[in-house]
């Protein structure tokens, strides 16, 4: 692990143990609070296990779980992607995992769903897992199975995501198109162009500051959902931002998005502060691209504002699939 490696992990770290650790994942993660139900997540979502806290291939005792009674339905694999055939390397092992924290871990499960028992687990920065079937879709969320090494079984879907390469995902036409069509709904809050660009599954993913925790956000109505979310808190004064979209997103994303006048792909352009500018661990497997705005003379180039936009490959598309917001912090 080199220093710069080293330096992003003990980074992430401090930012779980800041946040608090979510449990292992297979089903939704906890929601951050909100002053109001948030509209983005299902009541009838599976919950998520208890907190790991060593995590182990082979749990002595499974956490106590529920799970909506659905009838299971089929549904088709990612079809861009065949399960034998990975994009950028030509192997079998095509997947990585993606919004796992670090010290965290992605359950492996004897059937498609949390009722099912774990058979093990694959690590947060695993990037050689092979879709080997069709899904099954239930309560909401697509189950996969699954071959890493000599582990077999079943994965909610959504942590793992298309390892598509660089040279493959930089420069890409349909990447671009996805981005400006992005650009367009945030200049002209169409909600209805918005709904297009992103997965009816699995939704959005904001960060107002890469270290504090997400919001997420579906893609019906973003920019007229009247929710007031709890964003995090905010850079120096540790307020909490709360606020429905049109108030606390959709102005940021106008002016340090629609306004950027720099972009790059694969790499976070930034201004000047003494805090970190890292993507988090749990997203490391992402493709993206950064929007910068410089600040200005008046205020000495401190009022900067870049944002980084996550785009996954998925059922044989580019979706818009996270967003963090990078500023100058004290």
């Amino acid at each position: 692990m080199d220093i710069s490696r080293k330096m992003r992990w003990l980074v992430g770290v401090m930012a779980v143990v800041l946040l608090g650790a979510c449990g292992s994942a297979d089903g939704l993660p906890t929601p951050v609070p909100t002053l109001a139900v948030p509209t983005a997540v299902s009541a009838t979502e599976p919950a998520p296990d208890q907190p790991t806290a060593v995590p182990t291939s082979q749990p002595e005792q499974l956490p106590t779980e529920t799970v909506a009674a659905d009838s299971p339905t089929n549904v088709p694999v990612p079809t861009e992607i065949p399960p034998t055939t990975a994009p950028s390397t030509g192997g079998a092992a095509d997947f990585a995992v993606i919004f796992v924290e670090p010290n965290d871990v992605l359950n492996v499960r004897s059937g498609p769903g949390v009722d099912f028992g774990i058979v093990g687990t694959i690590p947060p920065d695993a990037t050689d897992v092979a879709i080997t079937g069709s899904g099954q879709l239930v309560s909401g969320s697509t189950w996969v199975p699954v071959q890493r090494g000599n582990l077999a079984g079943w994965v909610n879907s959504r942590f793992l995501t298309g390892a598509v390469a660089d040279q493959t995902f930089c420069g890409n036409t349909a990447v671009f198109d996805v981005l400006e069509q992005f650009r367009t709904a945030v200049a002209n809050q169409d909600d209805t162009l918005l709904s297009q660009l992103i997965h009816p599954e699995r939704d959005l993913r904001v960060r107002l500051l890469w270290y504090e925790a997400e919001t997420r956000l579906d893609n019906q109505n973003l920019f007229s959902d009247p929710t007031s979310y709890n964003w995090g808190n905010a850079a120096g004064s540790g307020e909490p931002i709360l606020g429905t979209p049109a108030q606390v997103l959709l102005p940021r994303l106008q002016n340090d998005f629609v306004g950027a006048t720099e972009t790059a792909c694969n790499e976070i352009l930034h201004g000047g502060t003494p805090g970190f500018v890292v993507l988090p661990e749990a997203y490391e497997a992402l493709n993206y691209y950064s929007y910068y705005r410089p600040g200005t003379e008046e205020y000495a180039g401190l009022n900067w504002g870049s944002w980084v936009v996550g785009l996954e490959l998925w059922q044989g598309s580019y979706y818009v699939t996270a967003l963090v917001h990078y500023q100058w912090e004290p």
